[in-house]
């Protein structure tokens, strides 16, 4: 009888592996047949194409020419359209607002380098071909790793540096990627369950914010229409083991380098972050003794979108008057 039974259980238990990888791999499917547009099918007419050394990099300016150009790094996943409330807040004050697609995400090409050294690279290529005078570059989340960096690789070329709600990794022991993550079948597994699932988007919009019903349709919209692009799903896995360890070559990971950082440096942070906790704030000011801490009460990790009348301010106030 136990014997029998035993039988039973270990084959309901392999039928059950079987329906969860065969579930799993559906996903990877769908998003096989979802990714099919072309750049120029998506992208908004607002934007246009940068050529860098790394391929080309996907703008969005507005503003006057001759204004103090801000630049806008945006987090993961996300893209320059996330912006979008305050690149209009900022162009309307005089300000030349350059909000760029940092690859594998948004419109940008994909060459497959995602160290904060080539990122910031990148960034820098941008502005040169741009003939930019210094910039404030503003980062929010990981991409403040890139913000960060080019602050530190072209002091010359930032004339200050906002952090908001930044996901540097100071605060955590430096580690490589997780050994799963080596196989690339897996890593494409998990982005065609998270980042390019659009069954996910809202869900996990709503776990990064503290205003769950500012997840918006038009949000949930913008954060979903790049991943229709051809292999978006296996160009991000490739980013995901950048994203999963510690870019130890970094400056920005050397944490002795933030006491050297020259100019002005803001912080702008939520109040109610749980993704990258106020504590995170404070020891980053601590790093950073000219910093200016600003706390944006009640909001989360996405502040720009949680309240945008009061994180434009809130930045207005941090950056000045062009």
């Amino acid at each position: 009888m136990i014997a029998t039974f035993l039988r039973r259980l270990t084959k309901i238990l392999l039928a059950l592996v079987i329906l969860t990888i065969a579930a799993m791999a559906s996903f990877r499917l769908a998003a096989s047949l979802r990714e099919t547009a072309a750049r120029e099918e998506l992208a908004p007419s607002s934007g246009r194409l940068i050529q860098t050394s790394s391929g080309g990099v996907f703008i969005q300016e507005k503003g006057p020419a001759a204004g103090i150009p801000v630049v806008l790094i945006h987090g993961t996943a996300a893209w320059s359209e996330l912006w979008r409330g305050t690149i209009d807040a900022l162009a309307s004050a005089g300000f030349h607002v350059i909000a760029p697609d940092v690859p594998p995400f948004g419109f940008s090409d994909r060459p497959g380098d995602y160290t904060r050294s080539r990122q910031a690279a990148r960034i820098n290529d941008v502005l040169e071909k741009l003939q930019a005078q210094p910039a404030i570059i503003v980062g929010h989340s990981f991409g403040a790793g890139a913000a960060t960096e080019f602050a530190m690789q072209f002091p010359q070329r930032c004339r200050a540096l906002v952090l908001v709600d930044a996901a540097l990794g100071l605060t955590s022991p430096p580690s490589d990627a997780p050994r799963l993550l080596a196989s690339r079948w897996v890593r494409e597994l998990l982005v065609s369950l998270t980042i390019t699932n659009p069954l996910a988007t809202k869900r996990l919009l709503q776990s990064l914010i503290e205003k769950k019903e500012r997840a918006l349709p038009l949000y949930v919209d913008i954060l979903q229409r790049p991943t229709r692009l051809r292999n978006s799903t296996a160009d991000i896995a490739d980013w995901l083991l950048y994203f999963s360890g510690s870019d130890l070559a970094a400056l920005s990971a050397d944490h002795a380098s933030y006491a050297r950082l020259k100019g002005p440096v803001a912080i702008l942070w939520g109040e109610k972050d749980t993704v990258t906790p106020l504590d995170q704030a404070s020891d980053l000011q601590r790093r950073i003794t000219q910093a200016k801490l600003i706390i944006l009460p009640d909001l989360g990790h996405i502040p720009q979108i949680e309240n945008p009348d009061a994180f434009n301010a809130a930045l207005l106030e941090a950056i000045g008057n062009p």
